[in-house]
This record gives structure tokens, C-alpha cells and sequence, in this order.
């Protein structure tokens, strides 16, 4: 638990509306939860059983859906981007793929459910910073991987779905698998069918799923905040049988934010021994960085 929260202030020492987030959390009357998650020893660091249980009231609550990417159970966990981060990613978009800002109202049909915190930037208009950290994934997604026969992809830590329906507005796929746990499985339903997409998605857990094959696999730190042991599972049943892979991670070498029960990324490489590391840009923490496999080419401001 000592370890947890340390990670969590480190995570928040860079990020004052997280820190905000966090504080309003830790302050707040009404119970922890976790119900879902029997053993608190496989949770992500970064949930305290308030996120689940709050994913599971705002998939069944029409009240706690219409906001809950602003509550302040969620905001911690995905919903902590800052207006300036969300600047510097505006900035790469602009400089790598301006046909991408020229489409940005396309991708803003991210911020029309659950009621997000959207900032003006120039010549864009508002948007949710978190959209536009998706926005810049799936510019990256683009970039690095062969899209013309790409039928099944599979995301670690799915959040709400704003990843996919980001990806789904630019890219072309079959399938895209979400693995979570069940609470966050029902939100992302809820969220992902009040949209329309272009491709399809289906859901499951770890424990449900049997070991596939997939094109591609993606996360956004999910994976680098597990404990090790879900980490190995995830590396046995799903992203060692992928022929490629994008991952974006926080723990694993010295200088990242997360310590602790984690893989490093030594042991990472072991597993997928092909991938290659390149540094995050913009950078959300000190130390952050991306593993790459089966990628065609780097993300173009590598």
C-alpha cells in the first residue's frame, strides 16, 4: 500500500490538476470500494477501488454518466492531462500532421459524451486535452504500422474507449479487443455505443479471454502501472502473440514515475525481444517512454 501511494504522489509531483484530483479523492466522504477487485495486490497503482466502483456507477447511472469524465473519482485516473500538456500536443500534431488538425472536429466527437473539461486552443476552437493525447496516439498508430490489412487489434487499459473511437476516426481495422476489468468494461459499453464507429470492438478480461493472435496492440501506461504478476499474464496471453506493438510506459527504468512491484524493462525486452525504445514526446513525466515492435517506421518527431 506504502508503495501505491508513493507512486500515485510521484505521478502527481509533475501535474497539478492531478494532484488537485487526488486531493479532493483522498478527502472525500464515501466509500473506497473495490468489490470487483478482490485482491488489492493486482489493481493498477493508480486505483484506489474508487475508480472501479465509480465505473460501475456511471455505467448503470444515466446521472453519473451525463459527467463522469470530470468527477473526482475518474479525473485522477484519465482525466488529469493538463491545458498545457494538451498545448504541446496540439504543436506536434500541428508540425507532423497537419491533415490530422485540419480533421480535428472529427476526433472532437470524443468530448461530447460524459461531459469533459475543454480548454480553447488557437485555431482548433475547445477540446479536451485527453482527446488530443488519443488524437497524437493515433497519429503515432498511423504512422508506424501497416493499417491496409489490419484486422484485429487488442488495447490493455481501455479507459472510457476515447483511444479507439480516436483511432477508429482515422484508422482502418476489423476488430479492436478492450481488455479491463468488468467495471470499466460496462462504462466503456455505455460510452463507446453512443457513438457510431467505423469499425467494431468486442470486451473482455485477462481471465476471460483465451491466448490469440493479434496485428497490433496498444496501451497507454495501463500496462507499465500493473503489478508484475499481471504483467506476465498480459505478456504470456496477449501482447507476446501480437506481431506488433505500441506501448506507452511509465515504469520499468530508472527516472520513471513508478517504482515498485513492476517489470523492468529488461524483463520486458526478454519477452518481446524484437521491440525497440524511443523516447516520449511530448513528455507527460520524467522518464517516459515508448517500447515499439513490427513497426514499419518510427513515430515521425522520433
Amino acid at each position: 500500500m506504502f508503495e501505491k501511494l508513493r507512486d500515485r504522489l510521484a505521478k502527481a509531483r509533475t501535474n497539478p490538476s492531478l494532484a488537485w484530483a487526488l486531493l479532493k479523492t483522498r478527502f472525500r466522504v464515501g466509500p473506497a470500494g473495490g468489490a470487483e477487485v478482490a485482491d488489492p495486490a493486482h489493481r493498477s497503482i493508480s486505483d484506489d477501488g474508487r475508480y472501479t466502483v465509480f465505473c460501475d456507477r456511471a455505467a448503470r447511472s444515466t446521472l453519473a454518466f451525463r459527467t463522469f469524465r470530470r468527477h473526482p473519482d475518474y479525473v485522477p485516473i484519465l482525466e488529469h492531462v493538463t491545458r498545457e500538456l494538451g498545448q504541446s500536443y496540439v504543436d506536434v500534431l500541428r508540425r507532423w500532421t497537419p491533415h490530422v488538425i485540419d480533421r480535428i472536429n472529427d476526433f472532437k466527437v470524443n468530448d461530447l459524451v460524459g461531459g469533459p473539461i475543454t480548454h480553447e486552443y488557437e485555431g482548433i476552437g475547445r477540446v479536451n486535452p485527453t482527446t488530443l493525447r488519443y488524437v497524437k496516439v493515433a497519429t503515432d498508430l498511423e504512422t508506424c504500422f501497416n493499417w491496409t490489412a489490419t484486422t484485429a487489434v487488442a488495447e490493455v487499459g481501455i479507459g472510457y474507449g476515447g483511444q479507439l473511437l480516436c483511432a477508429d476516426r482515422l484508422l482502418s481495422y476489423g476488430t479492436w479487443t478492450l481488455f479491463d476489468l468488468p467495471p470499466v468494461l460496462r462504462l466503456a459499453s455505455r460510452y463507446l455505443e453512443s457513438h457510431l464507429l467505423q469499425g467494431s470492438y468486442r470486451l473482455t478480461t485477462l481471465n476471460q479471454s483465451q491466448p490469440a493472435s493479434y496485428d497490433i496492440v496498444v496501451s497507454n501506461y495501463a500496462f507499465s502501472e500493473l503489478p508484475a504478476a499481471v504483467q506476465r499474464a498480459y505478456l504470456r496471453k496477449v501482447l507476446s502473440r501480437a506481431a506488433s506493438g505500441y506501448m506507452t510506459m511509465n515504469s520499468g527504468r530508472e527516472g520513471t514515475p513508478f517504482g515498485g512491484d513492476h517489470l523492468c524493462l529488461a524483463e520486458v525486452r526478454r519477452q518481446l525481444p524484437d521491440c525497440e525504445v524511443v523516447e516520449e514526446h511530448p513528455c507527460s513525466a520524467p522518464g517516459n517512454y515508448i517500447v515499439l515492435w513490427g513497426h514499419r517506421s518510427r513515430p515521425q518527431w522520433s
